[in-house]
């Protein structure tokens, strides 16, 4: 195949990333997808994570959690997986009342914190140029209280344990 110049000008650049500082912010659930890496399948939640207290600002960040079926094709979240830490954090501490069930609905109309994390390695584990760093949620730590007040963002927690 013959390549031009002008077969660089209108490339698809990807998904859009965002370097913020890391820390504890204020999100919101925007949705979610399945996707298929060649090795694995990944549930991806993504997060408008608010940059301002009035919350007239926000990006979007992912949330990207393994995925594992059983022979029946269902999802394998054991007591240890990343999503059903998260859910218990959003459930506000509390275990599903089934094991078994971990609704996606848990997410919705509510705001949370989550701890934003800076993507510094690349997926093979080699170390990235600063200037390709980028943000990631790494974990729901928790719900956001009716009528908490933030006084500054990212927040910072009362004590170490939250």
């Amino acid at each position: 195949m013959d390549l031009r110049d002008e077969d660089f000008d209108n490339v698809n650049p990807g998904e859009q990333r965002f370097l913020i500082e890391e820390g504890s912010w204020p999100a919101q659930y925007v949705g979610h997808e399945a996707k298929r890496y060649g090795w694995c399948e990944k549930l991806i939640l993504r997060w408008k994570v608010f940059t301002s207290l009035d919350r007239s600002r926000s990006v979007v960040l992912s949330r990207y959690y393994n995925m594992d079926r059983d022979n029946g094709g269902r999802f394998m979240f054991g007591p240890l997986h990343d999503y059903r830490k998260d859910w218990v954090a959003a459930n506000g501490g509390r275990h599903p009342l089934e094991r078994s069930r971990l609704s996606i609905s848990i997410w919705k109309e509510r705001l949370y914190l989550v701890e934003v994390v800076t993507v510094r390695h690349d997926s093979k584990g080699r170390p990235l140029s600063p200037s390709f760093y980028w943000s990631k949620v790494g974990r729901v730590i928790r719900p956001r209280e009716e009528g908490e007040r933030l006084e500054r963002l990212p927040v910072q927690p009362l004590n170490s344990s939250e």
